[in-house]
């Protein structure tokens, strides 16, 4: 199967119809519109971002004007085939030496269920209540592809001994999709999130290595240490940490993963341990890097989802470019950089994916769609001062409740000792979900001060209300009237200090 050429990609017709599987050929080169359609939100973005890397490879736009022809137009044939024609055979699944995403000759006691390359289906938290029964049993070639591709660039490692991909063992993925009806369709969504020639030369310092071959063709050898900034376009993005190798096809059925007919299918693979070390940041175009600064040194990082915070928390680090001046400093992916800049008065929202784990265990799949109202490409402040906003709240409504757990140690006044800011965050977070992605979504940029104001008075009722809900069983306990009433009064004094902020912020 080759991905180039084969029919492969799962989708269904944007104006309703039956899931088929079409070619590269069909998606990039026709007017008809298409959406992904597979059972889990983590492999259609799996396939997304596949798809990027091959149109990204294939056809690098020359500048801008060329990126805005490929987004309104499809691709003539011969350019289709002028684009494949560097890449005879490199991306074929099960081609006899160099299979994509795999190793020949993996040493192996015995094969693994395809279960374990579908992140999350097994042995992982949340497999219990959000998958279907029997989606690893047996996969076409396109979803085995897809899987592939996901456990080596998003997905935590097999575990001990496995190396994670090039982002970490959990990098959050953003991507950008347009909002206008005529151009949410699949075709669309890829080329707005591929770069241009100038923005891969800006993003890699001129190293794109296009002829460097990938892990499949130029296996990574054992026990080597290699510099990221040696590591090639083609090779980085469709980098492969580990060594595995599909077993050998079955009979011809219907796919448990995408539920279309497959003449071959996979139902098991082979994996083996090894050793490398990469020395240095790949830059990834697909996420967010945070720079820190400790002990003088400054160091590199991927975006990730390390607590059950929803994703709006993550949002200035998503969208706003800050600086290194004299501490930390954040960069967007390339990929959105890039649309705000070209595509600045269009209307675009975030593709958000990726997953909370611990160690190989996967607890969270967290994969969402974010609008952001047209206008935030020039005013990326104002993301960064609503998340604020609602994280200083957050803040408040937890010191206070915080006072009445522990008490006062320098008085009489007992705490409860029993963890409600905790479960207050939780309800904070929960109902803020519903009040500033809304917020966002439909902000005029141009003038935000009244709906911000608007904000700050959801959010300090929203403090209240949780305040005396979760104190409300422990009013009339004789230990704890005094720790209630302390508490209540330092949430009103720590709203108090953010309205006084709001009246200086609203002068300045």
């Amino acid at each position: 199967m080759d991905l180039l050429q084969s029919k492969w990609i799962p989708v269904r017709p944007l104006n309703g119809g039956a899931p088929q599987a079409i070619t590269l050929e069909q998606l990039l080169c026709s007017n008809e519109h298409w959406l992904l359609s597979l059972p889990r939100d983590d492999m259609e973005l799996a396939a997304l971002q596949l798809l990027i890397c091959l149109v990204q490879v294939s056809w690098i736009p020359e500048d801008e004007h060329a990126l805005q022809g490929y987004v309104t137009k499809p691709l003539t044939i011969d350019a289709f085939r002028q684009g494949i024609a560097n890449w005879r055979d490199t991306f074929c699944l099960d081609h006899p030496e160099y299979p994509f995403m795999q190793v020949k000759g993996v040493d192996a006691k015995e094969p693994t269920g395809m279960d374990k390359l579908l992140a999350g289906l097994t042995g992982a938290t949340n497999c219990t209540f959000i998958n279907e029964p029997g989606q690893g049993d047996a996969l076409c070639g396109g979803c085995t592809a897809i899987a592939l591709f996901n456990q080596a660039n998003n997905a935590p490692s097999f575990g001990g001994g496995f190396k994670s991909g090039l982002r970490g063992g959990s990098p959050v993925t953003t991507l950008v999709q347009a909002v206008d009806a005529r151009f949410t369709d699949l075709r669309t969504t890829i080329w707005l999130n591929v770069l241009t020639r100038p923005s891969l030369v800006t993003l890699m310092c001129d190293e794109l290595q296009l002829s460097q071959l990938p892990t499949w063709q130029q296996p990574i050898v054992a026990g080597a240490s290699i510099a990221a900034a040696n590591i090639g376009l083609v090779r980085g993005l469709f980098w492969q940490p580990d060594h595995i190798e599909l077993c050998p096809a079955i009979v011809a059925g219907q796919c448990s993963g995408c539920g279309q007919h497959a003449d071959k299918r996979y139902s098991g693979f082979f994996k083996a341990k090894f050793n490398f070390t990469v020395n240095g940041t790949w830059p990834h175009p697909h996420s967010p890097r945070l720079f820190q600064v400790k002990k003088g040194e400054t160091q590199e990082k991927f975006l990730a989802f390390t607590t059950s915070a929803p994703s709006w928390t993550q949002l200035s680090r998503v969208l706003v470019r800050l600086q290194p001046e004299k501490g930390d400093a954040q960069l967007p992916a390339a990929v959105v950089t890039q649309c705000a800049k070209i595509f600045r008065h269009a209307k675009t929202q975030l593709i958000v994916g990726g997953y909370r784990n611990n160690q190989a265990s996967i607890l969270e799949r967290r994969h969402e769609v974010m609008a952001i109202n047209q206008g935030w490409q020039n005013s990326p402040e104002i993301i960064e001062a609503v998340v604020q906003i609602g994280l200083n709240y957050k803040t408040a409504l937890r010191k206070a409740l915080y006072t009445f757990v522990e008490g006062i140690k320098t008085s009489e006044i007992k705490g409860a000792g029993i963890a409600v800011h905790e479960v207050a965050e939780r309800q904070y977070y929960r109902q803020s979900e519903l009040l500033i992605p809304d917020l966002l979504a439909t902000l005029n940029f141009a003038e935000p001060i009244a709906k911000i104001d608007a904000l700050r008075i959801q959010l300090h009722q929203l403090c209240t209300e949780l305040f005396e809900q979760v104190t409300a069983p422990y009013h009339h306990h004789p230990k704890l009237v005094r720790a209630v009433a302390v508490a209540r009064q330092s949430l009103r004094k720590h709203l108090s200090d953010l309205k006084q902020l709001q009246g200086g912020q609203n002068a300045a």
